[in-house]
């Protein structure tokens, strides 16, 4: 566990987030702020060049490029608009165009703003780019971490490929690896719920890659598995028993290819979004 006080973490995590608050408040106040200087400067007869508030509209548009880069899924017209910014003002005109062009620039960027916050979420990294896991799931690696106390680094290898080439889809090569997995773990009685994890896992591949449907009897984990498992309670018979053993079995052998093998965390990660939609399925 960390040694950062609870209260250091949450103004740390408060922090880049109100430096969002404030980029996205610069889109609508650096575009039309522009136009207004514009109209002030005209109204007041102030000899000043106007193309220079036009410098407004392009700094609010390369900031809300950056805010469209900074999220995990990106927007291309967002990202464009620095591009359309240079073309839209690179032609000198009189000063009522240039004032109207600008005023429509910015309510176009401010728009677009709306739209990328509502439609392409918060700023901040994917699950996939992460370096650590995220909640739930690192809530329940951490508590199965007891469980990979005895397991050897090559076993916790084989545990990883068998997660990645399941969520891959490569059900032949998970058959195959899980088969391997739990013929060369010794079956002490602390280990017996990992055995059965391969096992489910080679069962339900070898299932999947012979696209053959469930049949009416099927491995499962034992009652006294319950502490290690991830979802547990009463579902109702058929198809949801028969998903949730296999979700079991794939988030248990994910918690322990994490603990014990940690050259595997990079492809671990990259499959991270696969696991925490296991674990929030219900």
């Amino acid at each position: 566990m960390s040694d950062i006080p609870e209260d250091t973490v949450k103004k740390n995590e408060e922090y880049p987030k109100n430096t969002y608050r404030w980029l996205e408040l610069a889109v609508p106040l650096l575009s039309f702020g522009g136009a207004f200087l514009a109209v002030l400067f005209y109204t007041s007869g102030t000899p000043v060049d106007y193309r220079a508030t036009i410098l407004g509209c392009l700094l609010a548009s390369w900031v809300l490029a950056y805010l469209a880069w900074i999220r995990p899924r990106k927007d291309i017209v967002a990202l464009s608009t620095p591009i359309y910014s240079f073309i839209f003002f690179a032609v000198p005109t009189d000063l009522s165009s240039t004032l109207v062009l600008e005023l429509l620039y910015a309510t176009s960027l401010t728009i677009l703003l709306a739209r990328l916050k509502l439609r392409f979420g918060e700023p901040g990294i994917s699950l996939s780019e992460r370096k650590d896991l995220a909640e739930p799931l690192r809530t329940y690696v951490v508590h199965t971490q007891a469980s990979c106390a005895g397991i050897v680094p090559e076993t916790a290898h084989q545990a990883a490929l068998v997660f990645v080439r399941f969520a891959e889809g490569n059900y032949g090569e998970a058959v195959r690896i899980a088969g391997t997995a739990a013929g060369q773990i010794e079956d002490d009685g602390e280990s017996s719920c990992i055995v059965r994890a391969f096992g489910i896992i080679k069962e339900h591949a070898s299932l999947l890659d012979t696209s053959t449907p469930p049949p009416q009897t099927f491995l499962t984990f034992s009652p006294d598995d319950a502490g290690q498992l991830a979802k547990t309670g009463t579902v109702s018979p058929g198809d949801k028993e028969f998903d949730r053993i296999l979700d079991n079995a794939l988030l248990l052998i994910f918690s322990i290819a994490w603990t014990a093998s940690e050259r595997d965390r990079t492809h671990l990660l990259k499959c991270q979004p696969f696991a925490q939609k296991l674990l929030s399925e219900v």
